[in-house]
C-alpha cells in the first residue's frame, strides 16, 4: 500500500511541475495588502468551513480546517448571480506550509488538471498581504476554457474582496 502512495506521490509531482511549465494559460493570480498581521489572517483562513463567511465564491465547505495530504470537499457559487447551478469540487491538498501557505491540485474532471493556491505574507507593522493563484492545462480544460478562464478570475477575485472583509472582523475582535 505505501508504494502506491509513493508511486501516485510521484506521477502527481510530475504533473505538477508539467503544469508549472505549460504554456496552456497564464496564471490567474492576484494578491491584496491588509491591516492584519499575517498570524491573525492564517486563524481566520485555516477554518475552511467558515471560508463562505467571507469569500463569496465559496457556496459551503466540508472541511472544519486545513490538512496536508486530506482531500478538500466544497461547492461553488455561481460565476454570475443569475445562473442558475452550484458546482461541487474536490481536490488534494498537497501543500501546506502553516501560516503561510495552501496549495491543492484539482485532478477529479477527466483531461483537466490545476493547482490553486492561497498565500499569506507577514508585510511588518500588523500587515500582510493575502494572494490567490491558479493554473490548469489538460484537453478537458482546453474544451472549456473560456469558462476556465472565467471561473478562475470570479475566485480570485472573490477571494481578494473577501480578503479584504476580515480587516472589519480583526478590528472588531481585536478591540
Amino acid at each position: 500500500m505505501d508504494e502506491q502512495i509513493a508511486d501516485t506521490d510521484l506521477v502527481n509531482a510530475r504533473k505538477r511541475r508539467k503544469l508549472l511549465d505549460s504554456d496552456e494559460m497564464k496564471p490567474v493570480e492576484g494578491t491584496v495588502d491588509l491591516n492584519i498581521p499575517a498570524g491573525d489572517l492564517w486563524e481566520f483562513f485555516e477554518q475552511s468551513h467558515r471560508w463562505p463567511e467571507w469569500n463569496p465564491c465559496f457556496f459551503w465547505v466540508m472541511n472544519r480546517r486545513l490538512q496536508a495530504g486530506r482531500q478538500l470537499i466544497w461547492a461553488f457559487q455561481p460565476i454570475r448571480r443569475w445562473y442558475l447551478y452550484k458546482m461541487p469540487a474536490i481536490a488534494r491538498i498537497v501543500e501546506l506550509i502553516p501560516a503561510r501557505r495552501v496549495t491543492w491540485e484539482v485532478s477529479a474532471l477527466p483531461g483537466f488538471y490545476a493547482l490553486h493556491a492561497y498565500t499569506v505574507e507577514e508585510r511588518g507593522a500588523n500587515q500582510s498581504r493575502f494572494g490567490s493563484w491558479e493554473k490548469a492545462m489538460g484537453w478537458g480544460f482546453r474544451l472549456m476554457k473560456p469558462f476556465w478562464i472565467a471561473h478562475f478570475t470570479f475566485v480570485k477575485d472573490a477571494s481578494l474582496k473577501g480578503a479584504q472583509s476580515l480587516e472589519s472582523e480583526y478590528r472588531n475582535r481585536t478591540r
